[in-house]
């Protein structure tokens, strides 16, 4: 496992020292000190990079090579810093990567910008790639991620009674998993990979991107904010239809529901509430069906690329989804976590 380990942080620097270079060239011409600050935000505050990692991967997989595929792979990368700013903008999250999030460091209206110059940068390296098909894949999973987020802010609206864990898992897929998807598929085209490997590659994708959802919506309400440099209880408190609300709303006793039902309409959330809200999905089996949930989609990733003639970047790739098994161990307060 150490060993693996060591290669994924190898992966990671790597692409950090191309994502470096290609930022450092547009830094250059750059005489706004705001957006060059985003750009060095975007290089110096990390992150795990696996969006641009399995698109690399993605390519070395089918036999081809990962250069190939690096702008591509750096446009993805920007692509998700974008929808991040404006994700913080919308959820008034102030703390991103145990830092201040954009908006809390330059106000929403200049964060708003940042985000569309981090979009325009990402078309910009997108193009160089010279693929049709990528360049329409990667532009597809711009508009599904815009597309997801409306949509939660519809579930937002809706009685609670009509969310459903299919529509929240078709919300998930777009604002989620759609660049996962476009990730493995974009590598697998740019490494010349046959129909049916890119097809198992864009499913390996789209089964971790799930399972990231869901991850994100346990580690929101059970995290160590010091392992993932964000508050806690964010979703209870901008009222989003989660899998743990949606399964909690079916497996709770009539007093229970109605206080979930009422704190989601409240305007202000303390954290005794928080605290009350996570005893209510611990003792009514959510998180724990959430976790099983995330770790059959992370099985279905791994199921999905067994067809690949075995390789590095294969197992890398098996690694990956091993690891993402693994996120809510280590970055959730184990006291709220059944081990």
């Amino acid at each position: 496992m150490e060993m693996k380990e060591g290669m994924l942080r190898e992966e990671v620097q790597h692409f950090n020292r191309k994502l470096s270079g290609v930022i450092e060239e547009k830094m250059r011409g750059c005489s706004n000190k705001i957006l060059y600050d985003a750009l060095n935000y975007i290089r110096d505050t990390g992150g795990k990079r696996l969006r641009p990692i399995i698109c690399l991967l993605s390519a070395e997989a089918v036999g081809g090579s990962r250069d190939k595929a690096l702008y591509t792979a750096v446009a993805i990368e920007l692509l998700h810093n974008a929808s991040l700013v404006h994700d913080d903008i919308i959820d008034e999250n102030y703390i991103r990567r145990k830092n201040p999030s954009n908006p809390a460091r330059y106000g929403e209206k200049k964060a708003i910008v940042i985000g569309d110059f981090l979009f325009g940068l990402s078309c910009e390296m997108l193009a160089r790639c010279g693929v049709p098909e990528v360049v329409g894949l990667v532009s597809g999973a711009v508009s599904d991620v815009a597309m997801g987020q409306y949509l939660e802010f519809t579930l937002r609206l809706r009685n609670l009674q009509e969310v459903t864990e299919q529509s929240y898992m078709e919300v998930a897929a777009l604002k989620t998993a759609s660049v996962f998807m476009a990730s493995t598929a974009s590598g697998a085209i740019l490494g010349c990979g046959s129909e049916a490997e890119v097809e198992n590659l864009r499913n390996y994708g789209k089964n971790l991107g799930l399972a990231f959802q869901i991850q994100d919506d346990v580690l929101d309400i059970c995290g160590d904010p010091a392992k993932t440099g964000k508050p806690v209880g964010l979703d209870i408190k901008n009222g989003e239809r989660t899998i743990l609300l949606i399964h909690a709303l079916n497996h709770v006793n009539t007093s229970e529901k109605e206080y979930l039902i009422e704190i989601l309409s409240r305007e202000s959330i303390g954290s005794s509430d928080i605290d009350r809200v996570r005893g209510i999905f611990i003792n009514s089996g959510s998180i724990n069906y959430a976790i099983r949930l995330s770790n059959d989609l992370v099985w279905g990733a791994k199921k999905c690329i067994e067809g690949l003639e075995d390789s590095e970047a294969k197992g890398k790739l098996e690694y990956i989804a091993d690891f993402a098994a693994k996120r809510i161990e280590n970055q959730a307060l184990a006291a709220f976590i059944q081990r």
